[in-house]
């Protein structure tokens, strides 16, 4: 069920951009009324779920049937503006139970923050969001391309919906590359809080992107590396899978305690190959190591990337090899994938109608419509860095496992 909002007047800015923000939260269109009179009415006679009302000029009776609507009804939650920040009227609005205040007209990050503090504190905790790691053993095989593309598709399916797109390459990442950020913060940020890591937190060190997809970047520095431990990571993607409706992580190409944690967590993992020898060998060991973990078939999904019809190794020889079916192919341009590198933009907002924009929409489609049992692959809880231990006798992690 979608949810409602009611805006008084232009107390919340643009129509365009308010519409946009509220429906990445789910909310339908918002019902507009002329002044807070009429919102206070509205009120009386039916519930939203948000109300945005400007407190310029409110008299105290206007206070006072403000403050009898927003206790009737505990589920709504209202956003005051006003063009300036006056402390006196900020106290009068909270007193009255206002829930936030924005200076108008509020830019739509802001608004954005408003909405997403208010819904965390309504949400049902048991409402939570896909995560889908994409893991490739070995650099090279276009892993990030597919993590940022895909993320974008998942963006693009429902205008309702909030995408989250995590780089756990630790230093290199080159998410922020291909989609041309500049972001003040990143992981390695978050990180260093440790135990002080929160909703809050999370959602203001966040860099948002086109399409509703919000990213967190690695940084650069080889140091971060120590921080990157698998409690930290896993309380990460926790929060991420709390408060957005898809994750997408793009790992390490070495099985790292970061990315142990994001493939456990995960309810399905790209396995993203080649029609190569080296490439197919590589994901075998890949795949090997997946079931050794204890992870279920259909959270496993291979995925051809730059997959050509004349390829030397049909699709059918591949399938033999991993004893597995392709999941999907990406079909190869690479014109239009360097294109949309150099620009740092999803190939999709490069080219919306090309063949590869569609198969990465439909890949998104058909991962967001195979959901796994819950419980159906293992969530293991070891201690930290004893599953590294018990498979391959180390603490650091296995490089070049394939």
């Amino acid at each position: 069920m979608q949810r409602r909002a009611l805006i008084a007047g232009n107390s919340a800015g643009s129509p365009e951009s308010v519409n946009g923000v509220l429906a990445r939260f789910g909310f339908t269109r918002p019902e507009q009324v002329e002044d807070r009179d009429a919102a206070i009415e509205e009120m009386r006679d039916g519930h939203f779920d948000l109300v945005i009302v400007p407190v310029e000029g409110i008299t105290p009776s206007q206070l006072i049937a403000l403050e009898r609507e927003i206790r009737r009804d505990a589920n709504t939650s209202v956003i005051a503006t006003a063009p300036s920040a006056e402390s006196d009227l900020i106290v009068r609005s909270m007193r009255a139970g206002v829930h936030e205040f924005l200076v108008y007209p509020p830019k739509p990050e802001e608004l954005a923050g408003s909405v997403e503090r208010l819904m965390r504190r309504s949400r049902n905790d048991a409402e939570r969001g896909e995560l889908v790691a994409v893991y490739s053993g070995k650099g090279g095989l276009g892993s990030t391309s597919i993590a940022v593309n895909i993320a974008q598709a998942f963006g693009a399916m429902r205008s309702d919906a909030r995408v989250s797109l995590v780089d756990l390459v630790v230093t290199g990442g080159d998410v922020r590359v291909f989609l041309n950020l500049k972001p003040a913060y990143d992981l390695s940020h978050l990180i260093a809080k440790g135990s002080q890591i929160d909703a809050e937190l999370l959602n203001s060190l966040l860099t948002p992107c086109p399409g509703g997809v919000w990213a967190l970047p690695t940084g650069d520095s080889p140091e971060d590396e120590e921080l990157f431990d698998s409690a930290a990571v896993g309380a990460i993607l926790d929060l991420l899978r709390t408060h957005f409706s898809v994750t997408v992580v793009d790992c390490e190409h070495h099985l790292s305690e970061a990315t142990l944690t994001a493939l456990d967590a995960a309810d399905r993992i790209v396995l993203v190959t080649h029609l190569s020898v080296p490439a197919l060998r590589s994901t075998q060991r890949s795949l090997a190591v997946c079931r050794r973990l204890g992870y279920d078939d259909s959270k496993l999904c291979v995925v051809v990337n730059r997959y050509q019809s004349g390829d030397v190794l049909p699709v059918k020889d591949a399938e033999d090899l991993l004893q597995t079916a392709v999941y999907w192919k990406l079909p190869n341009d690479y014109r239009l994938s360097a294109a949309a590198l150099t620009k740092g933009v999803p190939v999709s907002l490069e080219e919306p109608g090309s063949k590869l924009a569609r198969s990465y929409a439909d890949l998104a489609k058909k991962l967001s419509g195979a959901s796994t049992a819950s419980g159906s692959f293992a969530r293991v809880k070891d201690v930290q860095g004893g599953r590294l231990r018990k498979l391959f006798g180390t603490d650091k992690g296995v490089r070049n496992v394939s």
